[in-house]
């Protein structure tokens, strides 16, 4: 790329009446027109040995058995979306159960457990999702594997 003469900014050849970042007239006069090369600007990925893969079958068990509280969300790296699981979940066993046994007079644990086992089965439908679906991805965009 081309450099303005008075403040150095990358700037590009459509530039050449003012400089976008300093404002200074004709900042490419003088210049000798040779462009640099822009592969060598990019940089490579450091450490690409160290990349993790994450395994559908893992997130898939994560979900089925600890996916009420964010587990499979926690392991493939969506921290936000873990927590609101696992928000959720405490606010539809808890809240949910608790309206249940005072309200409706029904001072049984069953009252908590209906709202378990709802949402156990929905996080058993995620990790057959897991399991059957080729277009899952982890928070980096990798494809599970």
């Amino acid at each position: 790329m081309a450099k303005c003469k008075y403040c150095h900014a990358d700037i590009t050849r459509l530039d050449k009446e003012v400089c976008p970042f300093c404002g200074g007239s004709k900042p490419l006069e003088g210049d000798s027109g040779q462009t640099q090369d822009i592969t060598k600007v990019i940089d490579q990925v450091e450490h690409a040995d160290q990349i993790k893969f994450h395994s559908k079958v893992v997130a898939a068990i994560l979900a089925i058995f600890l996916g009420i509280f964010g587990a499979n969300s926690f392991y493939l790296g969506f921290k936000k979306k873990g927590f609101i699981a696992l928000a959720i979940s405490l606010v539809a066993i808890a809240g949910l159960g608790s309206l249940i046994y005072f309200v409706a007079n029904w001072h049984s644990p069953f009252a908590y457990l209906i709202f378990y086992f709802v949402m156990e089965a929905i996080m058993i439908g995620v990790g057959v999702n897991y399991l059957v679906s080729r277009s899952i991805t982890d928070s980096s965009g990798a494809f599970l594997k």
